[in-house]
């Protein structure tokens, strides 16, 4: 059965800091980093769309979205 629905960050509104509490968060280790400020993305074969990292972002910079179809 495939995966309904991932998470995706709005870059627009990540304040992309190093310290960010939804990075350490998810039990799939599912989010990279580009370098120390950059910005945060989602690896969508990791993530199994559990919502986790929603509750921690302190700017409500993550989303649901739907799976792309593999």
């Amino acid at each position: 059965m495939a995966k309904k629905k991932v998470a995706y960050i709005k870059q627009n509104t990540c304040d992309r800091s190093p310290f960010c509490p939804v990075k350490r968060i998810c039990p799939q280790k599912a989010l990279k980093r580009k370098g120390f400020f950059g910005p945060l993305e989602i690896d969508e074969e990791k993530c199994t769309g559990c919502g986790t990292c929603i509750q921690y972002c302190p700017h409500g910079a993550v989303k649901m979205k739907k799976a792309k179809a593999s």
